[in-house]
């Protein structure tokens, strides 16, 4: 019986997700008439953003936090069918369709 519940309780940890927002969320967060909400899906957008910054993504130096808002902003109200992915896989997105990393030469990848 014991190795049943670790079995199961196992099972259950190698399904769970570790995202926290989906395109819906952050769009709702995005368009959100209380300052928190936006300030959340701002924080949000930029956080994902810097951590694939150099690998996922290379925007030029003088990219502000805004303009990162309105290209997500823009893609998550043109796409609703897309909206059911995790919102980081969809900044990421945006941001790889706008400013892909240039492949080295000695890299086939």
């Amino acid at each position: 019986m014991k190795r049943l519940i670790g079995i199961t309780t196992l099972s259950l940890c190698l399904t769970a997700h570790a995202e926290f927002k989906d395109g819906n969320d952050l769009l709702s967060d995005i368009n959100a008439q209380d300052s928190f909400s936006r300030g959340v899906a701002l924080g949000y957008i930029t956080g994902v953003s810097d951590m694939g910054m150099g690998v996922v993504h290379c925007p030029p130096p003088n990219v502000r936090a805004g303009q990162l808002l309105d290209m997500v902003k823009n893609y998550l109200t043109n796409t609703p069918a897309e909206r059911h992915q995790t919102a980081d896989v969809l900044v990421n997105k945006v941001m790889k369709m706008v400013w892909p990393c240039q492949k080295s030469r000695g890299n086939p990848t």
